[in-house]
């Protein structure tokens, strides 16, 4: 995945000219990822739009729960 920071480097080499491949090189990613960062035309968000909830979720409160009752002195 991109870093911010790694598609603003994109963005500047491509207007300088440089080819997807050269920069895809320097960058140590694929030359199609260069092309889907462009055509994206932003920095990514950083969320995964289609990320499923864990099937721990539910319980999550219940197991907080219960390690602070473990951690608590006797």
């Amino acid at each position: 995945m991109l870093r911010k920071e790694d598609w603003m480097e994109i963005k500047k080499l491509a207007e300088k000219g440089v080819y997807k491949k050269d920069i895809a090189e320097e960058l140590g990613v694929y030359p199609k990822t260069v092309t889907r960062a462009l055509a994206r035309g932003r920095a990514p968000s950083g969320e995964r739009p289609n990320a499923r909830c864990s099937k721990l979720d539910p319980f999550k409160p219940f197991i907080d729960y219960l390690l602070s009752r473990l951690r608590q002195p006797i």
